[in-house]
């Protein structure tokens, strides 16, 4: 048939068939031939208006330097981390969004391949765009499609997220591709597709957090680094930044979704698409597709936070101290520099500053606290046996409602143990966690409680042995005492001692074992209590003025948080030297110190003082106050302590040391109530010390130097352990006689000091009489004067100030008009200029493109006529031939 057509076509039977035949052969020909010419036209007109609009849409973008690009997409926030001062990770900073850096080398292969064959299959061999793709997209937004299947390659998705914005507009797209040409020539494909692996977002993890980077979604929910990940694992996170809280298995608290049939759907997905992309085998791909993923999720996890509450508030506490200092110092700025009214707005300027860099920048603070130690010292704290099995109430006032309300107040706890030498902190106890939760309040740094007799060995003896007024053998009689260098008060009691029972001459070293009071008041009082009291202020503690010279302070009146109460005692056992405790050991950047704990001694006692100190502070729990906490222990160790309590019994302390720790605990009632059990409340106390000491040992016994002693320094003698120090006792007789003596004589002295008194008053009324007078005429006179004065000057001044007045004001409203005047007609000028030559420069710029692309039209148009002309003559004379010699 075909043939017979062509046959037909070529070779008509009649005149009036080939004539119709030509006449059909040149219109449709003709037809063809302008809907080609149509089309081209209008197609170059289209690529030459959209390259316009793009080019519109790109005009005001920069260039940004390659250098600029790289640190932009590589810019992000890092989360902080927490580190146990034993090495291991506690947690992260709080902060909106949790990610970890990882390198590309760190990630396993099957998230490479699974992100690529999802996202961007051809990654590799594009140039950071698409046409393909980005045109597809395009239509798909100008028809409003229902479909959208995206047109953003990985560079250009990191772009958008780290430079862009989210915003859906035709210009962000613009902008996005020529950025992501460009950042193509900054960085190298790998560089590009690890930083889009630490920027991009993969829903919350199993705390419940926002996560961004795979290696904090691949901790987050699989609880593994990503370069462990298994094909599954990895299939089920590269399909989750597509919808990051669609598909990601958690809710808000970590919470496993009920449903997770779009998540694993997706994970099928990623899975087809790789064997697809031929990343992965049949094999591979079937078993993978089959895999149980929800076992491996991470179940909902408990913050550290809530774990070591204690630990993590104060962790960030300190840190935000240190870091404010440290911007600070950055910025070259001196507390002693600036003005005092100016400083707390300074200082709260740079730690909100140090607020975001410690949530955001990437930090890692090492603590000085060894988990072990610090979980063992929890352990006897939680344990509600060790307390009163019934709670104490107390009133107090509502601060909101300014009510008296009833409430709870159990009995509370604190400790801390400070390494001797270096001052780290290596645990604490913040509270008992009653009812099994924390509160806010950390008792071992922030409660400042009355220390009771644990302030006689760092007070009174080690003060009265520096001083030489003691050694440990000196004799002082116990007995009836009172205050003497405060006036004595009707109905004063005299000091007693626990148990209300007076001992005689007892050694100083036998007053510090049985926690006798009147020996420590009468050694205090015969020092310079200031200085002795300086001792501790050189230690950084607070100390009132009321308290520096009240000789209560021998009994530990002042008030001490139990943290300083452990530094102090370290001191001692440290041969005198103090070094502040503290909790963070160094902060560190992208692997480099930006702080670091310094061990800075400070020589408080001499060595002498501190071993004798030591030495009589061995009896406590030898023979003292702390026996019950020895029958206790079951360590070994060179031990000196000493207990202490309030007055009421509102506090019980236990202090003891070894050549390498010292470990402090406190018992007491937030709220002030006495503790329960008046012959009990010290052996709770106690317990608690012995508990925390044998826990601590067993956790880590490194620190403790169990098998050494506190060896006595060349600085002691045979000497110092004889009764010769300065303080004696006087005979009682002839206390008494000096006593009647000077009783006699105040009395005299009161009787003339009367008789004084009498003639003082009489000479006082008569001066004051005499200083009347002369006062009120001196006043007279000197009001007179001062009237005439004040009118003359103020006559004087009214009409000065006229003057000037009038004067001032026509020269103001001169000047003012003249340069009103002036600055109308500048402007006038200006703005007149500035509109004529953007009038003209608009015009010519519009004149000349409209005359370009006129041009440029007419010559493509006139060319394309020519060309379609020559084309269609040359057809139609070679039609002309064909069908002549057809005639023929």
């Amino acid at each position: 048939m075909r043939e017979n057509w062509f046959k037909f076509w070529n070779h008509p039977r009649t005149k009036a068939v080939r004539h119709w035949s030509n006449i059909t052969y040149d219109v449709s020909w003709n037809i063809i031939l302008f809907l080609i010419i149509g089309v081209l036209l209008v197609g170059s007109f289209s690529v030459g208006a959209a390259g316009g609009y793009f080019a519109s849409l790109v005009k005001d973008t920069k260039a940004p330097k390659l250098t600029e690009m790289k640190q932009q997409v590589n810019s992000y926030a890092i989360t902080s981390e927490i580190y146990w001062g034993s090495g291991e990770k506690l947690t992260n900073i709080a902060t909106d969004e949790e990610r970890q850096p990882v390198n590309i080398k760190e990630i396993s292969p099957y998230l490479l391949d699974a992100v690529l064959s999802t996202e961007d299959v051809d990654f590799y061999e594009h140039d950071g765009v698409v046409p393909k793709a980005t045109l597809r997209a395009v239509l798909q937004e100008v028809t409003n499609s229902s479909s959208r299947t995206g047109g953003s390659t990985l560079t250009q998705q990191l772009i958008k997220n780290q430079i862009l914005t989210n915003e859906v507009s035709f210009e962000r797209k613009a902008k996005e591709i020529i950025l992501a040409l460009r950042l193509e020539n900054a960085m190298t494909k790998d560089e590009i597709l690890q930083a889009y692996l630490n920027v991009v977002s993969f829903g919350r993890n199993s705390l419940g957090r926002n996560i961004a980077g795979i290696e904090a979604a691949s901790r987050g929910v699989f609880n593994k680094p990503a370069k462990k990940l298994t094909l599954p694992q990895a299939a089920f996170l590269a399909g989750i930044p597509k919808n990051p809280y669609y598909y990601t298995p958690y809710l808000q608290g970590g919470v496993v979704k009920k449903d997770l049939t779009p998540s694993t759907n997706r994970m099928k997905t990623v899975l087809k698409r790789m064997y697809v992309a031929k990343s992965i085998t049949k094999a591979q791909y079937e078993k993978a597709v089959k895999y149980d993923i929800t076992k491996d999720f991470s179940k909902t996890s408990k913050r550290s936070r809530d774990t070591y509450p204690y630990v993590y508030d104060l962790a960030e506490k300190e840190a935000l101290k240190i870091m404010t200092s440290y911007f600070m110092k950055q910025d070259g700025i001196k507390e002693d520099e600036v003005k005092p009214s100016e400083l707390a707005e300074v200082k709260a300027n740079y730690r909100d500053q140090a607020l975001i860099a410690m949530r955001q920048g990437g930090y890692k603070i090492h603590l000085t606290l060894d988990k072990k130690i610090h979980e063992a010292m929890q352990t006897p704290a939680k344990n509600a046996s060790n307390f009163p099995s019934a709670p104490q109430y107390k009133q107090v006032v509502n601060p909101k409602t300014k009510k008296t309300v009833t409430k709870k107040d159990p009995e509370e706890t604190a400790a801390v143990m400070v390494q001797n030498e270096t001052g780290r902190i290596l645990g604490f106890v913040g509270g008992r966690y009653t009812d099994g939760t924390a509160d806010d309040f950390n008792r071992a740094f922030q409660a400042k409680r009355q220390i009771g007799s644990t302030a006689k060995p760092i007070l009174v003896y080690s003060n009265g042995i520096e001083n030489g007024l003691i050694t440990p053998a000196s004799t002082i009689n116990d007995e009836e005492y009172y205050y003497q260098t405060v006036p004595r008060q009707p109905g004063d009691n005299p000091i007693n001692n626990e148990g209300g029972r007076y001992r005689g001459n007892v050694t100083v070293r036998e007053a510090l074992e049985l926690s006798l009071n009147v020996p420590a008041v009468k050694t205090y009082e015969k020092m310079n209590m200031s200085n002795s009291i300086q001792k501790l202020v050189d230690m950084g503690i607070e100390i009132p003025d009321n308290i520096r010279y009240a000789p209560s302070a021998a009994l530990g009146t002042m008030e001490i948080t139990p943290v300083e109460l452990a530094g102090a005692y370290a001191t001692l056992a440290n041969y005198g030297e103090y070094v502040k405790p503290y909790v963070i050991s160094k902060i560190t950047k992208d692997g480099k110190n930006i702080y670091k704990a310094k061990s800075k001694k400070k020589r408080i006692y001499q060595d002498r003082t501190a071993y004798l100190t030591l030495d009589m502070m061995r009896g406590v729990f030898d023979k003292g106050t702390a026996q019950y906490a020895n029958s206790l222990l079951k360590i070994p160790g060179d031990w000196a302590g000493k207990t202490g309590t309030t007055n009421e019994i509102k506090d019980s302390y236990l202090v003891g040391s070894t050549p390498g720790v010292t470990l402090a605990v406190w018992t007491g009632h937030d709220q002030n109530n006495s503790l329960m059990g008046a012959t009990t409340y010290y052996q709770r106390t106690q317990n608690l010390w012995a508990q925390m000491a044998n826990l601590t040992y067993n956790a880590n016994s490194s620190y403790f130097k169990s098998g050494a002693r506190f060896n006595q320094p060349a600085s002691v003698s045979a000497d110092d352990f004889k009764n010769t120090g300065r303080f004696k006792e006087e005979d009682q007789k002839k206390k008494e006689a000096e006593a009647k003596k000077k009783a006699e004589a105040e009395a005299e002295k009161k009787k003339q000091a009367e008789q004084d008194k009498k003639k003082a008053d009489e000479a006082k009324a008569k001066a004051e009489a005499d200083a009347k007078q002369k006062a009120d005429e001196a006043k007279a006179k000197a009001e007179a004067d001062a009237k005439q004065k004040a009118d003359e000057a103020k006559a004087k001044a009214d009409a000065d100030a006229k003057r000037k007045a009038d004067e001032a004001k026509a020269k103001a409203d001169a000047d003012a008009k003249r340069k009103a005047d002036e600055a109308k007609a500048k402007a006038d000028a200006d703005a007149k200029r500035k509109a004529d030559e953007a009038k003209a420069k608009a015009d010519a710029d519009a004149k000349r493109k409209a005359d370009e692309a006129k041009a440029k039209a007419d010559a493509d148009a006139k060319r394309k006529a020519d060309e379609a002309k020559a084309k269609a003559d040359a057809d139609a004379k070679r039609k002309a031939d064909e069908k002549q010699k057809n005639a023929e």
